[in-house]
């Protein structure tokens, strides 16, 4: 077959979104494997100096994420309806915009980034080729958002002629009403490369939290599970918070909970940083406490680290840990359901050493190890795209 042309539509450029990272991995892949890629983008913020410096070409216009606007204050209830005949307007003209500047580029086929976005369907509609989503989220559970102008919209165009999705889960696939159906895989994100030997570093005393400070990831839960830990524990390990604070209002009720709980000398809250990976080594455990997570990308990672994991059994996270007990027989991970429960694993782990969850931590190095790779995620995509433009689906 003749070298693949794709069009790769993001739905925003930030660096610490799990869609964005899991995009650059897999892009990088597909690229030594022939593919040739053409990206948009709404701005020149974040991912695009990445992106710019692999010599890729790049269309920049603004757009929109088809979804209904945020409704959080009286202003926004007063600008709902403005917003929504903006953003469509908008959309409106990128989509003409990136139709015209790609036309005569050889493009075979759309890849979108994320399910809250139409501006790549419509492009492929208007070139006539295939177009894939790459379903990463639950939409409504996990970040409170609605599609617009409807649910049932979007299964619509799931389901229209030449119209194909990947779902990082098995049970985002099964949300979308997409299991059984040829035109849909599920294939889970790419990590990293796969490596020999797990990595063993010297832990130290800090549990740890790995991801964005907002209400859907479970932050708050997490919070009132430690301090209940911190009342009834004599060995106190501290707690460590890492990430963005995107929504001001969710990090001021997070503050405020430590301070009235007389939590500062042990939960440290600090911005999202490059070394990330240096606290995942070294952490007694990593915390997922996410309520409704889609795959979760800081759970393999901490455990391609060597990381002993805590996971909410639920969504994403529980299809991890599942998979892990299909492949190894046994847990990999701590799983928990109840804020009550989640304060025992706290207490269990400060009782005792590192080595008593040696081989929950070998397990699920295993276990990413085989599913996770970043090797095992472009092979099956780019499998996918094969078998689409060759006609076999």
């Amino acid at each position: 077959m003749k070298q693949i042309r794709v069009l790769f539509v993001l739905h925003k450029t930030s660096l610490t979104g799990g869609s964005n990272r899991s995009f650059i991995v897999m892009l990088e892949g597909l690229r030594q494997k022939g593919i040739q890629p053409f990206v948009v983008m709404p701005d020149r913020k974040g991912i695009y100096s990445s992106i710019a410096d692999m010599d890729i070409p790049t269309i920049i216009t603004r757009y929109y994420d088809t979804v209904y606007p945020w409704l959080k204050s009286v202003i926004d209830y007063l600008l709902f309806i403005p917003r929504i005949i903006v953003h469509r307007t908008v959309n409106f003209f990128a989509i003409r915009k990136i139709t015209k500047a790609v036309r005569n580029k050889g493009i075979m086929l759309v890849h979108t980034n994320v399910s809250i976005s139409t501006i790549g369907y419509w492009v492929s509609r208007r070139l006539g080729i295939p177009h894939v989503y790459h379903i990463r989220e639950y939409v409504d559970t996990d970040f409170g958002l609605h599609f617009f102008p409807s649910r049932n919209y979007f299964y619509h165009l799931l389901t229209s002629p030449n119209s194909y999705n990947i779902c990082i889960t098995k049970d985002i696939q099964r949300y979308f009403r997409q299991e059984g159906r040829p035109e849909s895989r599920v294939i889970y994100n790419g990590i990293q490369k796969s490596i020999d030997t797990m990595p063993h570093e010297v832990k130290k005393d800090y549990f740890l939290y790995a991801g964005r400070l907002i209400e859907a990831k479970g932050v708050l839960d997490m919070l009132e599970a430690y301090a209940n830990y911190q009342k009834q524990a004599t060995n106190i390990i501290p707690l460590y918070i890492i990430g963005d604070h995107p929504e001001h209002a969710f990090y001021n009720k997070l503050i405020t909970f430590i301070q009235q709980n007389g939590l500062e000398d042990c939960v440290k809250i600090f911005e999202q940083r490059p070394d990330i990976k240096e606290f995942m080594m070294h952490a007694q455990a990593i915390v997922i406490p996410s309520r409704s997570e889609g795959f979760g990308r800081c759970m393999p990672e901490a455990m391609f680290c060597g990381c002993l994991a805590i996971g909410k059994n639920t969504a994403g996270t529980r299809e991890q840990l599942d998979n892990g007990v299909e492949i190894t027989g046994e847990e990999i991970a701590l799983r928990y359901e109840t804020k009550e429960q989640l304060t025992s694993l706290f207490h269990d782990i400060s009782i005792h050493s590192e080595e008593y969850y040696t081989q929950y931590k070998e397990r699920a190095f295993t276990t990413v190890n085989q599913l996770y790779s970043s090797e095992n995620n472009i092979a099956n995509v780019y499998s996918f795209f094969n078998d689409i433009l060759g006609g076999k689906i």
